[in-house]
């Protein structure tokens, strides 16, 4: 009768009964109760199937539990599959994108492609990330969650981060030499996006502007280091015209040659 109990069976037994069942008890406490209980003594087979009924009541609970743990694992499995899946495509996605894209990490080159490629949104953070290779994983550990997420929030910490000065600017120009891989097309179109940057950074807009630039740098790249510095530091991210230059520099001299 009290074959393959066991004692949370016994237990349920017990209080169907009508029995008190203290906390702590044992299977042979639980046994001599119900032994001892009036329905048992009056009606033995009655007992006997309601311990069988327990029984089947609690294998069919853990028979339901046992299905509910396997269908949550094979559902996790199916949903790590398809997660898999996704990541796969979605890399293979990116790399495709990558691929049609064929732009370096050059911010302006970069945003012309996404214009003209139709670069869909979602991939536009990452495929930055992946064109600042190393440099990415400098950004992504201060940036927020929010920003990672949003393209043009990335694109601004990123620039405040890594974009070059328009002094890097104009010496990228000048020292730039053709790729040994790059046709003369690529090589002009790089020129033309770093000039074109440079005067965006000195916020030339017309033609008179563009003239004292040109000016104003020749000046500046005929200085002595060390009034060059101080040119520098007097015009912080701006730059002086022609006249204002020549005024700062022949300021500079005259202080310098009173000191001297």
């Amino acid at each position: 009768m009290f074959k393959n109990c066991r004692k949370e069976d016994l237990r349920i037994v017990a209080l169907e009964l009508g029995e008190t069942v203290a906390e702590k008890v044992t299977i042979v406490e639980l046994t001599e109760i119900i032994k001892e209980n009036k329905y048992f003594k009056e009606d033995v087979e009655f007992v006997k199937e309601l311990i069988q009924y327990t029984i089947e009541d609690r294998k069919k609970a853990e028979e339901d539990r046992k299905r509910a743990e396997e269908d949550r694992k094979r559902m996790q499995i199916e949903e790590d599959r398809k997660k898999e899946t996704e990541n796969r495509l979605r890399e293979k996605e990116l790399k495709l994108e990558l691929a049609r894209l064929n732009v370096n990490s050059d911010n302006e080159r970069t945003e012309r492609a996404f214009v003209s490629k139709n670069v869909p949104e979602k991939f536009k953070s990452e495929i930055l990330l992946n064109l600042l290779g190393e440099k990415a994983s400098n950004v992504l550990t201060y940036v927020k969650e929010d920003e990672l997420n949003n393209y043009e929030q990335l694109k601004s910490v990123i620039l405040r981060e890594y974009e070059p000065s328009a002094n890097q600017f104009l010496e990228q120009f000048k020292k730039a030499t053709r790729h040994p891989n790059e046709t003369f097309i690529q090589y002009t179109s790089r020129l033309i996006t770093n000039w074109q940057y440079y005067l965006k950074l000195r916020k030339v807009s017309d033609f008179d502007n563009l003239n004292d630039l040109i000016v104003s740098d020749k000046i500046f790249s005929s200085l002595e280091k060390e009034v060059a510095s101080h040119i520098s530091v007097r015009a912080g991210n701006d730059w002086f015209r022609p006249l204002q230059l020549a005024k700062e520099i022949d300021l500079y001299n005259t202080l310098l040659g009173e000191r001297a």
